[in-house]
Formats: C-alpha cells, structure tokens, sequence
C-alpha cells in the first residue's frame, strides 16, 4: 500500500504542477473543416492542411475533416493533395475560439484517386489511428505507448480465414496457439515475455468480453496489438503485462454496399462469408450493418475438425447531430477437436531435450471427429455517444458477453520416445461477463496549451461455473491392457458411447466457480506543452471484490508518458512508464497451514523510443527499448517434514522482462507495400524453484514480413502478388525449462488479380512445407503446405 501511495503521490505532483504552468497563459484558437473531391463530392482523405509560415497543420482523416490548434491572428490556409496544385484560403482565428472554414473542394484526378484506393491499406497500417489504445483520439506520433493498427484490407489480402492467421501478421505476437481453460476454447498468444491467454482477442472495442473464447475475423475493421501493461485504461480482468489484442468491428456508415466471399482450400476448407450495409431511411439517420461467416475444414491429420458459423449484426441511429446510439450483437458458434501434447518430465532422464526429439508422425491425430469441443458465444454491445458541446463528449458503453461450453479436451501424455497415454477431460461450463462503462472525453486549451482529458467510471462483473470430468489413461480402460500407445502405431478409435460411458464415472471429478466484481474510475490528461512536445499522465483506482472467496482488494494503476517530436508530424521521442496488477486471494502463508490474504501482484515497465513518420508517410517506423519488472508474485515453497501441510505460499518472487521492438513500414513504389517487424526478448524469474528460469512460449527473436505489390498501369493493371513469413527462434514448452520447441521460419505467398468488383486470389501457407511445432505448456503440431483459394464480389 506504500508503494502504492507514493506512486500516486508522484503522479498528483506532476499533474498538479503540469495544471499550474498551463493555466499562466493566453488561450489559442482552433481550425476546423472538412475537404471534398470537386469531381464527386467524396471525402478526401489524406489531404494536407497547413499554414503558411507556420510549423501547423494535419492530415484530414478518412472523413476528409481536419482540425488543429493555433495562436489567434490572420493567417492563410493551404490545402492540398498527393502534390497537386495547393488551394489558399485566408483564415482569421480568435483567442479561444473555434473557426470553422467549412467545406473546401479541391481537385483530385482519376490518378490520384487510384493511388488513394492502392495505398489506403498500407496508409491505414502506418497511420495506426486509433481511439481505443489512449481511449481518446490522439495520433500515433504523440501517443507514448507503442501499438500495432492491422486493417481488414491486409488481412484481405493475406486471405486470412481464422483468427490465429490475423494473429500471425501482428508484430510481436509469439505462441498463438490453441488455448485451454475451464472449458472454453480460445486462442493463447504471448507478448513481450508473458501469457496472453486471456488477451488473444477478449477485448472487443475496448470492452471485455469472455476469456478462452474464439471469435471470426469476418467482422473485423482492423486488430490493435496493444504492448506493455495496460491496466490503467484497461483494467486487469483480461489483459496481460504484456499487452492486450483489442478487435475493432465494423461499424455502420451511411451508404449501400458490401461484399461476398468464397474460400475454398485442402482438407475440405470451404468458407463463406458477406457484408452488408445500407440506410434504412432516406436521410440516413437508421444505419444497419450485418457480417456473417460459415467455415468448415478437416484437419491435415486423420482426424480433425473445424466448424465455426458467425452473424454479426449492427445498427446505429442518428438522433440528431449530438446524439448517436449504436447497437452491435455478435452470435459465433464452433465445433472442433481440441488435442494437447504434454511432454512427461521421465523423458529428461531418456535423452530427450526438444518435442522435436520425439518421433512425432505428423499425419496423426490419434483424435476422434466423435469427441469434439463445442461453443456458442454471445457478445452484445451497446453505445451512447452524446456532444455536450464543443469541448466536451459522452460515451456510455454496455457490453455483455455469455460463453456456453462443451469442451472435450484430448491429452497426449508423451512418456517415452515411443509412447504416449490418451488422457481425457470434459469440462461442461458457462462464462458471462458485463461491463458498464462511463467515458467523458474534453478537448480544450489552458493557456496556449492544448488539453485532452478523460474522465472514466467502469463496473465489470465476472461469473464462470465449470465441471471438470477426467478420464487418465483412456486406452486402458477400453482394451484392458495397457495405457500406452506406440508413436507410430494406430490408436483403437475413440466412440462417443465408450466415451459417454466411461464420463458417467470418471477418474476424477472436480466444480469450479468464479464471481468477481470490479469498481473502478480512472482520469488521463494529454497536455500540448508545445506544438512539439506533450505529456500524458493517467491514473486508476480499482476496487476488486471476490463474492465467492469472500475477501475484497484496492490497487491503484498510473501511467505517465512524455512525447518530443523532433521533427514536427516526423520524428518523436517517446518515454513511458506504465502499470499493470494481478489481483491475488488468501491462500495458506506457512508450514502450520495458516491462511492469510496477499496483496495485489505488480508489474512496471520503463520505455523509450523514436516513431517515424517520413516522406510524406511512405516510411513509417516505431523502434523501442522496455523493461518489465513484475514485483510480490506468488510462488510455493515446500513444507518441512512433519508440518501440517505439504506446501505453502510466499509472496517475494519477481519476474523481469527487458527487451528491443521495430516495425518498419514503407511505401516505396506505387501499389507497393512492405512490412516487417522485430523483436528480442530476454526475460527470467527470481527466487524459488523458478530462479533463474525463462517463461514459456518466448523465443528470444522473432520477425515477420510481407511484401505486397499491385500494378496500376498498363495491361496487367490490378494483377498483384505477396509475400510474407514468419520467423522464431526456440523457445520452452515447460516452466521447468526441460523441454524445447525448435526455431522456425516459414513462408507464406498470395497472387490476385483485381477488375472492378471482383477479386479473385490464391494463396500458399507454408510455402516451404515446413514442419515445425508451437509451445506454450502444451505442443502443437503445425500445418503443412496448405493451398487456399478466394472469389470476392463487391458491390
């Protein structure tokens, strides 16, 4: 609590003192209006808007407005486009007032217009424009926490059909592997060295929705890697210390339009999916949305199934030019094979070092289409946003989310280098969560300096209710003889009856329950010191009360961040320092078995950097340096002999993850795009049998690409190709660190040929026909080659 204290102390001061300095100057003004093609009508994105003998001006955003503070006086206007002739306008700004220049037409050619469409997804990459990673709109460039903005138009691309593809084309994202807890099925992934079970896609428009839960990405607008701790904007329920993946859906617009896709790939992969948007009243107040998906494919093993179906539909009503409700549902349902290789710790006294070690074949499941895991996931999201005036906004937000499962794990129990043991769990379960949420958003001057604030109530309320039924050493029980499967050999099949029977009285059999409620508020200011240099400082305070364990815990989560943009809408220096916490609960404290309950577990991490936009945003690059430092993580000590129990917690331990990320993104040619991101992680536990040990599942290097190019001229125009990978060096697959998966690289290559409305491409996973496994405390065998074909109509 201390600690606590005196960080909140330090933020008090310097917010305080920030408050004092801006508070002795003369109010600005600001600039505001939107741009218009002259041909059209359309909004003109990307159109540069500055004054003359001046360092001010923006970019208009994908709605063509633009806005940006400057001192008061006569001044005159510039705009212009992709290097075209540049349209003048005289301006007169007053001191802390809003001068609206209105609508501007200027003049966009058929060229600049097709380099707009061409560039707008690499654009979108580069830009990560964002209003969720700081909850408020700032760019990227004065924002000091690093993110990663991947639009849907890549993941078009790169046709990515399932969640874990959308995942692998995120920098910095290490394990994305099928995950496993309490019943659900989701996807695990780790960032910057720790677990993000929990974070692999829970936050669904900055809300939460359920952990070990799996979503389609045919909804999606874009995917934001948000890194480090997060928990001063994000809370603690479902992100990680090292970040958190937030899915950003589709929204409405005011228009008709959409699109139809056909996939069709090896193993039986059939996939459709539509999107649908049109008004429905003539002056586009009603705006409705639907994104729907069916997916079906077999494994590349004997056995092994894939069946998923989404419907996702949305609706926003435009009370006047204040107030907007929007109401989103998002139904998703799958039925699939879940199956886990569990290395048994014997196999470090055979020689066995890696799960490459093993004589693993790769074309076997030794599952069954029988026995699968089942899901029906239910996201409702509703918002209020309201103008209450020129400085101020007001986002209500409700999210409610309900996961009902059927899980049937399958676990291979690797025990020798030519054996293993089936070992089955069942694990019916239902997980709710809702979140109401309270943001007012201001923007304002204090002074000559520019202040954007949010002020933020969240209540979040968690149940989960599990079984867990299992099955040790199933062939046993079915033949009478052994437990034990050859490697190689065929595994007598798994029947749903046997399967019945055998659950009725299981080996053991065990009820989980969880019912958490969270109350928090949370403040963050965003001050323009300069027209260069701005500073962030937020603060959280969290209330946890476990109902079903009956005890109840304060934490409070800072954030401070400093921006300097060397080069004005160019270069910047960023720093930040951020805060994330894990709740604990009582739990035995001693040999003599006496309870006590443990303070709130921290992690604090230390950054700094440089973010680059050049060249009028064809170069864009992020490169930093963090260290996470997680303090009172709970680890167990072994009782003496004789004591009253066999072990007991001690609250001392602490884990440290340091480390180096870059992204690079560049636009070097017309209709080329190029993407490459890298990281480097070193990271370890202290005291206790984990001393010195590293975390699971992260490699110490990890990089990925891709290189796309599309034709604008001549006869091939719209032909494109790309190419992307994937690479890994080895990481551990056990906290013991007694087993490894090897390093890997793999490539991946599309073609398309664009005409009209229609698109048609093909595309190679693992180009290569690379075998390589995954490990995040369970192995994974990973694809083949694999051909994928696509037929998309837009209308």
């Amino acid at each position: 609590m201390k600690k606590d204290l005196n960080l909140v102390k330090h933020f008090l001061s310097l917010l305080f003192l920030s408050m004092c300095v801006a508070y002795g100057y003369a109010q600005n003004g600001k600039l505001v209006g939107r741009v218009i093609s002259l041909g059209d009508g359309t909004s003109v994105e990307a159109a540069a808007v500055s004054v003359k003998e001046t360092t001010s001006g923006v970019y208009t955003d994908e709605d063509g407005n633009f806005s940006f503070s400057i001192k008061p006086g006569d001044y005159v206007l510039k705009i212009s486009y992709l290097g075209g002739k540049a349209l003048e306008r005289q301006v007169k700004v007053l001191a802390g007032k809003t001068t609206d220049v209105g609508t501007v037409k200027i003049d966009v050619s058929a060229q600049m217009l097709d380099e707009v469409v061409v560039n707008g997804m690499i654009r979108k990459f580069a830009e990560k424009k964002s209003n969720y990673v700081a909850r408020m709109p700032i760019k990227n460039l004065e924002n000091p926490q690093v993110y990663t903005v991947v639009p849907k138009e890549l993941l078009s691309e790169q046709i990515a059909v399932d969640f874990r593809n959308v995942l692998t084309s995120s920098p910095g994202v290490s394990a994305a592997t099928l995950g496993v807890g309490s019943g659900g099925t989701g996807l695990g992934m780790r960032l910057r060295g720790f677990a993000g079970a929990n974070g692999a896609g829970s936050i669904r428009n900055g809300m939460a929705t359920n952990f070990v839960s799996l979503s389609d990405p045919a909804n999606l607008e874009s995917v934001e890697v948000i890194k480090g701790p997060s928990a001063t904007l994000f809370g603690s329920t479902l992100i990680s210390y090292g970040g958190l993946i937030n899915r950003v859906t589709k929204r409405t617009f005011d228009g008709t339009g959409g699109e139809v896709s056909l996939t069709s790939g090896a193993w039986g992969l059939g996939r459709i999916s539509a999107d649908y948007n049109t008004p429905l009243d003539s002056n586009g107040k009603a705006l409705f949305r639907i994104n729907t998906a069916l997916h079906k494919e077999n494994s590349f093993q004997d056995y092994g199934m894939n069946k998923t179906f989404m419907v996702s539909p949305t609706l926003t009503f435009k009370a006047n030019d204040r107030l907007t409700f929007t109401v989103e549902a998002e139904y998703f349902k799958s039925n699939r094979t879940t199956s886990y290789i569990n290395l048994s710790s014997k196999l470090k006294s055979l020689g066995v070092n890696s799960v490459n070690d093993l004589n693993l074949d790769w074309n076997k499941s030794f599952a069954s289409n029988d026995v699968a895991s089942k899901a029906e996931v239910l996201n409702l999201f509703g918002e209020i946003a309201y103008k209450l005036s020129n400085k101020w906004t007001s986002h209500t937000l409700f999210s409610h989310s309900r996961s009902d499962n059927d899980a049937n794990y399958l676990f291979l129990d690797v025990t020798s280098k030519d054996s293993l043991a089936r070992r089955y769990m069942h694990i019916p379960s239902v997980f709710t969560t809702q979140q109401i949420q309270q943001n007012f958003n201001g923007d304002f001057m204090i002074g000559p300096f520019r202040s954007r604030v949010l002020l933020g109530l969240d209540y979040t309320k968690l149940t989960t209710v599990d079984t867990r039924l299992t099955i040790n050493m199933y062939d046993k029980k079915i033949n009478s003889t052994t437990g034990n499967i050859a490697i190689q050999g065929d595994a007598l099949p798994v029947y749903l009856d046997k399967y019945n029977s055998l659950m009725a009285n299981p080996d053991r059999a065990v009820a989980t329950r969880r019912f958490t409620r969270t109350y928090s508020a949370y403040v963050s200011d965003v001050i323009n010191i300069t027209s260069r240099l701005d500073m962030m400082a937020s603060l959280r305070f969290d209330r946890f009360d476990d109902v079903q364990n009956n005890y109840m815990q304060s934490a409070w989560s800072p954030k401070v961040g400093v921006v300097y943009q060397v080069i004005k809408d160019q270069v910047s220096l960023f720093g930040n320092y951020m805060n994330g916490f894990t709740n604990k609960g009582p739990a035995i404290a001693n040999p003599d078995g006496v309870i006590k309950p443990f303070k709130p577990e921290h992690a604090f991490q230390y950054e700094g950097g440089v973010k680059l936009e050049l060249f009028g945003g064809k170069l864009n690059s992020t490169i930093s340096v963090y260290h996470i430092k997680v303090d009172d993580r709970i680890r167990t000590e072994t009782s003496p002999a004789g004591s009253a129990v066999a072990s007991y917690s001690v609250q001392d331990g602490s884990q440290k993850s340091k480390g180096f990320e870059m992204d690079v993104i560049a636009n070097p040619l017309p209709g080329m795009h190029i993407i490459l991101g890298y990281g480097y992680n070193d990271n370890k536990f202290d005291k206790g049998t984990a001393d010195g040990l590293r975390d699971v599942g992260t490699p110490r290097h990890l990089a990925n690409f891709w290189i796309g190019h599309k034709l604008t001229t001549g006869s091939l125009k719209g032909f494109g190709v790309g190419l992307g990978g994937n690479f890994a060096s080895s990481s551990f697959v056990d906290s013991s660190n007694n087993f490894k998966v090897a390093g890997y690289g793999k490539l991946d290559a599309t073609v398309f040929y664009e005409y009209d409305k229609f698109r048609i491409g093909a595309k190679v996973n693992n180009l290569t026909d690379k075998h390589y496994i995954l490990g995040d405390y369970y192995a994974e065998l990973q694809a083949p080659r694999q051909f994928l074909a696509n037929v998309t109509y837009r209308f």
